[in-house]
């Protein structure tokens, strides 16, 4: 058993990763046996799962390192937006259900938002005419 958890559990068998991170299966038949702490990081790095929540993979800023600005618009392409949990900083300590509910909502209104004032600036009179 890895030695960061012998004072977790009584026995090696006491012990297994979250289900949602390696299957009950998986681990039974090939973790079990685990007796290092790099042993087990080589086995998690190579059977773990993710929870399905990913998010963050596309960075909001107005940095140069930023994919999306401040209104969710790709940078250096028109008329593309990431409207979804991926602009998330960080993973929300419960379900990301509600959050990218949130996120889709602010960014429909963001696009109603830049549709009027477009549609204000094409409608509003020339003054090159003068």
């Amino acid at each position: 058993m890895p030695a960061s958890r012998r004072n977790l559990v009584n026995a090696s068998s006491d012990w297994m990763p979250a289900p949602g991170i390696v299957s009950p299966a998986l681990w039974r038949a090939k973790g079990a046996g685990i007796q290092s702490d790099e042993a087990l990081t080589r086995f998690l790095r190579e059977a773990g799962i993710n929870l399905h929540h990913p998010v963050g993979t596309c960075r909001m800023g107005e940095d140069p390192m930023a994919v999306v600005d401040s209104r969710l618009r790709v940078r250096g392409l028109e008329g593309l937006r990431v409207i979804d949990a991926s602009v998330m900083p960080t993973v929300t300590t419960g379900n990301t259900n509600a959050p990218s509910i949130m996120i889709g909502e602010k960014g429909a209104a963001m696009i109603r938002e830049d549709a009027a004032a477009f549609t204000t600036a094409a409608a509003a009179p020339s003054r090159s005419a003068a």
